[in-house]
């Protein structure tokens, strides 16, 4: 599978439908020289390089409705939605250990992306020294904006990386892979609205003004790269799995049988996509 890239969007707990692609891949023993993802794509991601078949279904479906996981009562007392440390500390270190020998000892190259608060750019890591420095990224790649602090990593201030680039599939060009395996967590014909309330960015982000233009314009960003991808898949470069229907489950979903059905739906597109997938990584 030389030249190929598996890229994985983001999508807060719509994420669990990328755990049941994931492990369908594991099952099947597809494994990609190259992964990319952002926020929660990278976190499964991980898991999945890793080759840790199940562990993300276990942290979003078993633990997505912990108090500690997402809690409106924080988000009004400390504006953290989702328990950052909870998650990106007790998590993969405690509850749901994360193998960090197997992930340092990868043979593929994992790529996670963040947003450079100074510049409005995406910025891209893959060198881990450390399970502190991985934690530590994969955190700033899923910090959103008014309900998670920014990282502090390497002299620079890094948010959420779907902000910049939620489908990281320039970058698996950049990298040079000539085809893409595309795991998508909307469903086709989705096209992301303009959001809202953008003056309170401007005032919350009055240092950032690059961040906040970054902020402003995602939706037509996210919107264009959609129509790349959907040019890729019809010069037959690019294979997507998404959802085939309209998502029940939100970003900050909490309910544990829409996000094991989500899981189920994850699992069985990609089972469905087995065969075609062998015969397109050729």
């Amino acid at each position: 599978m030389n030249q190929v890239g598996l890229v994985l969007e983001g999508g807060g707990m719509r994420g669990t439908y990328t755990a049941g692609v994931l492990d369908c891949f594991l099952d099947e023993g597809l494994h990609f020289n190259y992964v990319a993802g952002t926020s929660a794509g990278a976190c499964s991601g991980s898991s999945y390089v890793a080759k840790q078949r199940g562990r993300n279904y276990r942290v979003m479906v078993e633990y997505g409705d912990h108090p500690e996981y997402i809690s409106f009562k924080r988000l009004i007392s400390h504006r953290q939605l989702f328990g950052m440390d909870f998650i990106f500390d007790t998590l993969p270190n405690q509850l749901v250990p994360f193998d960090y020998d197997s992930f340092m000892n990868r043979t593929c190259r994992f790529v996670v992306g963040a947003t450079n608060m100074n510049t409005g750019a995406p910025v891209y890591f893959e060198d881990f020294p450390d399970r502190e420095s991985l934690l530590k990224i994969m955190r700033a790649s899923s910090s959103l904006p008014l309900i998670a602090p920014s990282i502090s990593y390497l002299g620079e201030e890094l948010m959420d990386g779907g902000i910049s680039d939620p489908i990281p599939i320039s970058q698996s060009i950049k990298d040079g892979n000539l085809k893409h395996v595309i795991v998508l967590t909307r469903n086709d014909g989705y096209i992301k609205p303009k959001v809202k309330g953008n003056w309170y960015f401007r005032r919350k982000f009055k240092s950032y003004p690059h961040f906040v233009r970054t902020l402003e314009s995602r939706h037509f960003h996210y919107n264009q790269i959609l129509e790349a991808i959907h040019k890729l898949e019809r010069n037959q470069q690019a294979l997507i799995i998404r959802p085939t229907n309209p998502l029940k489950v939100n970003r900050v979903e909490r309910n544990r049988d829409k996000l094991h059905q989500l899981y189920v739906e994850g699992y069985k597109d990609a089972k469905k996509k087995s065969s075609e997938l062998r015969t397109f990584i050729k």
